[in-house]
């Protein structure tokens, strides 16, 4: 399973890693190099060209990339960019309103229903 995070809290998205048994990794190249169990917790993107990078990185690895979720960039040309960049069956939207518990409960109903029961690991 690899999976991008973008918009998360640092704890969130540690806790996730946790729960599924990812190994978080800093840029979409790694999804090459380190095969499956992946979870990319990708920080706020601030230059065009920071973002043009990762765009295309995602462009490039798509096929390895089993889903991308972003939290709390409603309308803004990041979540537009990483939807253009992401197959849209692998693409998911959650509201920066939630606390810390309700967005672990919305990824966890995404990837529980996105992978099948055999592939998750309880911890």
């Amino acid at each position: 399973m690899n999976i991008v995070l973008y918009g998360f809290p640092e704890a969130a998205t540690r806790r996730i890693a946790r729960h599924y048994a990812l190994q978080t990794i800093d840029a979409p190249e790694e999804f090459g190099s380190r095969g499956t169990g992946l979870l990319l917790h990708a920080r706020r993107i601030s230059s065009n060209e920071q973002l043009l990078a990762f765009y295309n990185a995602l462009l490039h690895h798509e096929e390895r990339i089993d889903a991308v979720i972003v939290c709390g960039v409603e309308g803004c040309n990041m979540e537009r960019m990483l939807q253009y960049g992401s197959a849209q069956s692998k693409f998911y939207s959650l509201s920066g309103t939630l606390d810390e518990e309700e967005l672990f409960d919305q990824v966890q109903l995404i990837l529980d229903a996105r992978f099948a029961e055999g592939n998750r690991i309880n911890l």
